[in-house]
């Protein structure tokens, strides 16, 4: 879900634009991320704050993925993670309808988004209410608590209000808990969640590398090895890393001969609601590292799949006994699965030279020193 997930940092296109209210309430930053051709902007009018959130104060982060038609058109943009709640997906939902690209030679089908909603008030830290609660939540924790501290979670969520500050510490939090009651798939989105919307003025230093080598011990677990090589890169770009790059180097050497190797590995994998509200749409979203992939173990409702690459875009529905391959020039992928807030299943990737007829049941690509 994730954090950036864009492989070839020498096709990342930085677009900053800042739009102010008639009240000078609001501010946003818009990120635009796309592949091997890049997309000019001509048009990007800034989303509409939504009255709701500047009633309340609340601040709203988006992630989205669209497609950029031969026309310069934006269509069929998808919500990989937000925050904030529905009224923020809606607003921004609206606004890159109405972007416009200069016409690229074909359609570009991989283009991710950040919008980060803000809302001036000089709040770039937590208050002392929100202190108040955070206090209680980690203490619940500490003292093993589970149960109390989700009531207060659910009670801070319910009062919204936050700033990203706020809101960054709330997802870490609730990470906590997700964890503290068994629930590491949830765990695992909530503190990428957590690291998305934060920056270097909410997580810094230890701290942001206390999340990072978290995600990837967790990213490990779950066998979602392409994401945790992207995390452990990230790892090694902190000045303040070494200690946690240090520690992790020897899992990043197994994951790499994984990757690299003839055995099929599996990631496990949750379906989640990105915005974590009634109007979300559940997704699971994910940047494999090979070229040919299948499903196992479904559990739920899984319904269908799509692949946006840089030049290549393909839908079908989920099946347990057929193989997909990605075209060799379809370049960077990203594999899309739809279905039921918490329905699972495997994501397995293949070797990319075995032949179709090889492909038999599915194994977890475990050794001993990933297996903790």
């Amino acid at each position: 879900m994730i954090i950036g997930n864009i492989s070839r940092a020498a096709a990342l296109a930085l677009l900053a634009l800042a739009s102010v209210s008639a009240a000078g309430a609001d501010d946003f930053d818009i990120k635009i991320s796309n592949f091997d051709v890049q997309a000019t902007p001509l048009m990007q009018p800034a989303p509409q704050f939504p009255g709701q959130g500047i009633a309340r104060g609340q601040e709203g982060w988006v992630r989205m993925n669209f497609v950029v038609t031969a026309e310069g058109r934006v269509v069929d943009p998808i919500v990989i993670d937000s925050s904030g709640g529905a009224v923020f997906e809606q607003s921004a939902l609206a606004a890159v309808k109405d972007w416009q690209f200069e016409s690229p030679i074909s359609e570009l089908f991989n283009n991710s988004a950040d919008i980060r909603f803000q809302y001036s008030r000089g709040r770039d830290r937590a208050t002392s209410a929100f202190e108040r609660r955070y206090r209680r939540i980690v203490t619940d924790l500490h003292f093993e608590r589970p149960q109390d501290a989700r009531k207060e979670i659910d009670s801070t969520v319910a009062h919204g209000g936050w700033n990203l500050y706020e809101s960054a510490m709330l997802w870490l939090m609730i990470g906590r808990v997700e964890g503290a009651e068994g629930n590491h798939a949830a765990k695992l989105e909530n503190y990428r969640r957590s690291l998305a919307l934060s920056n270097r003025s909410i997580l810094d230093g230890n701290d942001r590398c206390n999340l990072l080598s978290k995600l990837f011990e967790l990213e490990i677990e779950h066998a979602q090895y392409a994401s945790a090589r992207q995390t452990f890169r990230q790892l090694r770009k902190e000045p303040a890393g070494g200690r946690q790059t240090a520690t992790a180097r020897g899992d990043a050497a197994v994951i790499d001969r994984l990757i690299h190797g003839n055995e099929p590995i599996s990631a496990k994998a949750t379906i989640y609601n990105p915005c974590d509200c009634d109007a979300g749409k559940p997704l699971w979203s994910y940047v494999p590292a090979r070229r040919t992939f299948s499903f196992s173990s479904l559990n739920g409702n899984v319904e269908r799949f799509e692949v946006r690459c840089e030049n290549e875009r393909f839908s079908d529905s989920i099946a347990t006994d057929k193989l997909w391959s990605l075209p060799e020039d379809s370049g960077s992928c990203r594999v899309f699965v739809f279905g039921d807030d918490g329905a699972s299943f495997d994501f397995v990737e293949h070797s990319d030279d075995k032949p179709a007829e090889e492909v038999g049941s599915t194994v977890v690509a475990w050794i001993d020193v990933l297996d903790r």
